[in-house]
């Protein structure tokens, strides 16, 4: 999974976090709660979601803009969940570049099918496996659909990735986990059975108004449909992914997650990034070129992992976590575009402003330097004071 720790420009910052955002309370208008009896799960949860080695169906990703649709979607799909091994072949290609994505895990390849190119990017990502089941069952067991043996002993939720990865559209987001399930009713999708749950953000949160539906497959606990809705300065937003003719553990070919490459293809591998990943900060203080950030954070937080990312824009990164919230600290060398007649706070002496939403940023620019506080279930002035401790070093 990659954590889009770097943030090279405000604007561009808003676009990346496409969910930190929130939402009017009228927005979410489809469907309520239903006198459905509330199923009762004894299955595992996460062993039912990792049994799907692959899953192959139609995949729907519909964006709409003040409830009117945006743009539309449809691609044949082959995926593995927990994976970045995907297969994805869109049907509308008049207003995409790329026609298919093929991806092995490591190396992701986009196809421009009628140009007979390919670009070849390599897939990095933070020294951990994937959270997806455990997440899944998180959620279930919040809506209350699960016996006290599948039932987590402190549950933490937040919401689901928005869009798959690579996807264009929209970056995975880690929200805010002070977050409410409710069971709503059984429906369908395609012709699988489906629990439909509804995830909100408890009260008096500043993002209290964001909302995410999903239906989850009965017998593996899959989304079979996933809709998140947000509000950007007054504009209704949504996104809905739905997956129909599904089929799951098909036989999958050896070559399915391989690119389409002839002899007379062109190749294209961009000059992206590359990210190296540590335990510790010492580890990346010795191997980088650009001074480490030393944040003091709140006592609970330990550091999770640290980041150096070289290429056109560098920077460093560190990522703290405590009971499910988050904070990242990133120092890059490009600064932000920061107007002064928009700064919240001051941190020594340099406007630094907030970006708010289930992922709250703090940004301000020091000697040459761009730097950004990003918390998720931290409230605001604990970051300004981590955004203090890393002031404006000389």
């Amino acid at each position: 999974m990659t954590h889009p720790i770097f943030r090279f420009n405000r604007h561009i910052l808003v676009v990346l976090l496409l969910l930190g955002v929130t939402l009017p309370a009228i927005f979410w208008a489809t469907g309520g709660t239903t006198e459905d009896p509330t199923p009762s799960i004894d299955a595992n949860v996460t062993e039912r979601y990792r049994s799907i080695n692959a899953l192959t169906g139609t995949q729907t990703v519909t964006m709409r803009t003040n409830g009117s649709i945006a743009s539309r979607n449809v691609a044949t799909v082959m995926l593995v969940p927990g994976t970045d091994r995907k297969r994805i072949r869109f049907r509308n290609t008049s207003n995409r570049q790329y026609d298919l994505q093929v991806s092995n895990g490591s190396t992701l390849w986009l196809h421009d099918t009628d140009q007979n190119a390919v670009t070849e990017i390599e897939l990095t990502g933070p020294p951990a496996d994937s959270q997806m089941a455990v997440r899944i069952q998180q959620l279930v067991a919040a809506a209350g659909l699960t016996d006290d043996m599948g039932r987590p002993q402190s549950i933490g939720v937040s919401p689901l990735p928005v869009l798959p990865r690579h996807s264009g559209t929209a970056p995975q987001m880690d929200a805010n986990r002070s977050f409410t399930v409710e069971f709503v009713e059984t429906d369908t999708v395609g012709k699988h059975d489906a629990y439909v749950l509804d995830i909100t953000p408890k009260t008096n949160q500043s993002d209290a108004h964001y909302r995410q539906r999903l239906w989850v497959d009965t017998e593996r606990f899959y989304p079979l449909r996933k809709q998140t809705a947000w509000n950007t300065d007054g504009t209704q937003q949504s996104v809905t992914t739905t997956y129909t003719n599904v089929t799951i553990n098909p036989q999958v070919s050896a070559d399915a997650f391989r690119p389409e490459i002839g002899t007379d293809t062109s190749v294209k591998r961009p000059d992206t990034p590359e990210t190296e990943w540590y335990r510790r900060r010492a580890n990346l203080k010795a191997q980088s070129s650009i001074s480490v950030p030393d944040p003091t954070v709140p006592s609970a937080f330990e550091l999770v992992y640290a980041t150096r990312t070289t290429g056109r824009i560098s920077g460093v990164g560190l990522r703290y976590a405590a009971n499910g919230r988050e904070l990242t600290v990133a120092k890059f060398n490009y600064t932000l575009n920061i107007d002064p007649d928009e700064q919240d706070v001051t941190l020594n002496g340099q406007p630094a402003t907030f970006d708010y939403g289930p992922t709250t940023s703090l940004s301000w620019n020091c000697n040459g330097y761009g730097y950004t506080v990003r918390g998720t279930g931290v409230k605001t002035d604990r970051m300004i004071e981590v955004g203090q401790s890393v002031g404006c070093p000389a």
